[in-house]
């Protein structure tokens, strides 16, 4: 990995965004030098590291040190689209991890990746990509809620013929960072039937070994799902990779998946690629302001009590095989 002070400071993202800031302080408030703490502020980071980064742009002919004006006009950013233009407008990220969150969204919004791969597109130690990694993963207290989902890959090898599991990079999917509202008006009172529907896709779940009321049961475990926010299809997605096929007890092992699949611990994160592209997005109803999805072309009704002149029920909630 280069060292920072061989590296242009144009191709480093926290020097760009201290030269960005710079550069907005001198037509907003002409005559007027930056202090660090302003600095640190506006690009989150520690007075140290600015410091270093500030010294480089020094370095290198970009800053003049005294006023902290810039001397050379930076680089203009590249435009980017698809994946990467979203992860370059994901809000409330340092620059360490908005740079981590680039590596796959370069990728597409699905895809592979190992971590010593990607801190080395990043430009990062492996220790630091973990660190990152589990900010984007939604495990720290300032970045609850994740922006990738990680899913362990194996792969299925012969060893002494006997079946032998080698575990391959990890699949990733970049998530947007918001939690599904829970259903309320007119899209709740589908939720009954839906949850049937879901029912009858699930493969494994065998009829003939269940009672009327034990099929009742399963649908109403699946409806407190889909009354929280997850689409039918990512429920049934997510029972149907299961992989106990013949289960004894069909609605005991329904409602065991159900509690201890780690997904369906918290609300559903809408994918990345659903938001970016405007499939569907969260917002309020116009009416009565009651979390509703946005759709695009159509105005934002909740369907609820005052709003039942168009439920806003998004695509994600119909049911596809």
């Amino acid at each position: 990995m280069a060292k920072h002070r061989d590296i242009s400071p144009s191709k480093c993202q926290s020097c760009r965004s201290i030269a960005d800031f710079l550069g907005r302080c001198a037509c907003d408030r002409p005559g007027e030098r930056p202090s660090n703490a302003e600095i640190c502020a506006a690009v989150k980071l520690v007075e140290r590291v600015m410091q270093n980064h500030l010294a480089h742009l020094v370095a290198r002919g970009f800053v003049d040190a005294g006023p902290r004006t810039l001397l050379v006009k930076p680089p203009a950013r590249p435009i980017l689209n698809g994946p990467q233009g979203w992860a370059a407008t994901v809000p409330g990220l340092h620059p360490t991890t908005t740079k981590a969150l680039m590596v796959p969204a370069s990728m597409g919004w699905h895809g592979q990746l190992d971590n010593k791969a990607w801190a080395a597109a990043a430009g990062l130690s492996l220790a630091t990509l973990k660190r990152h990694r589990q900010v984007l993963a939604g495990r720290t207290v300032k970045q609850a809620v994740p922006l990738i989902e990680f899913r362990r890959i194996y792969q299925e090898v012969g060893k002494d013929g006997k079946p032998y599991w080698l575990r391959q990079a990890d699949g990733f999917t970049l998530l947007s960072g918001i939690e599904a509202a829970p259903l309320e008006g007119d899209a709740l009172g589908a939720v009954p039937e839906l949850a049937r529907a879901v029912l009858h896709q699930i493969r494994w779940f065998d009829y003939a070994m269940t009672s009327k009321a034990g099929v009742e049961i399963s649908a109403n475990n699946i409806a407190k799902h889909l009354a929280a926010g997850w689409p039918a299809h990512a429920l049934a997605a997510i029972l149907n990779a299961s992989a106990d096929r013949r289960p004894q007890s069909p609605r005991t092992y329904l409602a065991t998946v159900l509690a201890n699949e780690p997904r369906l611990k918290g609300a559903y994160v809408i994918p990345a690629q659903v938001q970016f592209e405007g499939m569907a997005r969260k917002g309020e109803c116009l009416l009565c302001h009651s979390p509703a999805w946005e759709l695009p072309g159509r105005t934002p009704l909740c369907g609820g009590d005052r709003c039942h002149e168009e439920p806003a029920l998004p695509p994600a909630l119909a049911l596809t095989a």
